[in-house]
């Protein structure tokens, strides 16, 4: 009889309990490399490209303009499609705009509600990417806001797929990684992100969403838009349809919210394809856009 490890005598959290049975699977004559390993973050499989290093955030002050980049997992259909667009349009339209009202003591006796928060100024739907141009108040707002964000998106994609293979979305029906159409987990990585502290990286950043599209796909499905300069110069632009810049210029609604910075709103109205002033202007002159006004959640 095989002697019985010290180690099987010791309390038996979570860490003992990982390594009672990495040494109960040795002794049953398991190979080192089909052993699981215990409590941590998974091992990544040889060879798999590391994105986005587990590395603190960097803190954001007020107003912060940031890029962000969700990387989607292989399995996951092609967002630059009809169907899927319109659930991307979707769960942005919820949560372009996350917010709390916090009081704060102004004067002497006097109290002041004071806004923080997150909002999707601009995005670029890529086949298996998204970019999005945003704005937050501190890390912490910029890490809620892009979370109810991939939720909501996960949550529309998975519901959009499980209807389609003919399925139902009753939660009593049991678990819902078994039902046909589920897709599972939506991104392959924690956001990718980058503050944006200059004029010079904000406008870098708004070109590099205009023109992404361009350098993946050999044909965009371009929309072309009226472009009213500032001299007051009509300009036709042709924009890609799966980004915010033609949502601008052809939707009533468009799913973000304007920014507050000083900084990002001058680069906004320096591009008119960027600003929505002339879809403003051509929609209804003396109404305010309905991209305006807080979103509902």
């Amino acid at each position: 009889m095989k002697r019985i490890p010290r180690q099987a005598m010791l309390p038996f959290g979570r860490s003992e309990r990982s390594v009672n049975r990495q040494i109960a699977e040795r002794m049953a004559g398991k190979k080192a490399r089909d052993i699981k390993r215990g409590p941590g973050r998974p091992r990544k499989p040889v060879g798999a490209k590391k994105i986005v290093p587990h590395t603190p955030r960097p803190s954001l002050g007020t107003n912060s303009a940031v890029h962000v980049t969700l990387k989607l997992r292989r399995h996951v259909p092609n967002l630059r499609n009809r169907k899927k667009y319109a659930l991307v349009k979707k769960a942005f339209s919820r949560f372009r705009f996350v917010s709390r009202s916090c009081p704060r003591v102004g004067a002497p006796g006097d109290v002041v509600r004071v806004e923080h928060g997150f909002r999707l100024v601009h995005y670029a739907v890529l086949g298996d990417h998204v970019h999005m141009l945003c704005e937050a108040d501190s890390a912490r707002w910029l890490a809620r806001g892009v979370q109810k964000l991939a939720i909501s998106l996960a949550r529309l994609l998975n519901a959009a797929g499980v209807r389609e293979a003919g399925g139902s979305l009753d939660p009593r029906a049991g678990s819902f990684r078994e039902r046909a159409g589920w897709i599972g987990k939506i991104f392959a990585e924690r956001y990718h992100l980058h503050a944006l502290a200059t004029p010079t990286e904000i406008a870098a950043c708004l070109d590099y969403l205009f023109t992404n599209a361009s350098k993946h796909f050999a044909g965009i499905n371009a929309v072309r838009c009226k472009i009213t300069l500032a001299t007051g110069t009509t300009r036709y632009l042709d924009i890609d349809g799966f980004t915010s810049f033609a949502e601008l210029h052809t939707s009533a609604d468009p799913p973000m919210a304007p920014p507050r910075g000083t900084l990002l709103r001058k680069e906004l109205r320096k591009t008119p394809w960027a600003s929505g002033d002339a879809a403003s202007r051509r929609a209804n002159p003396s109404r305010r856009p309905n991209s305006y006004r807080r979103a509902r959640h």
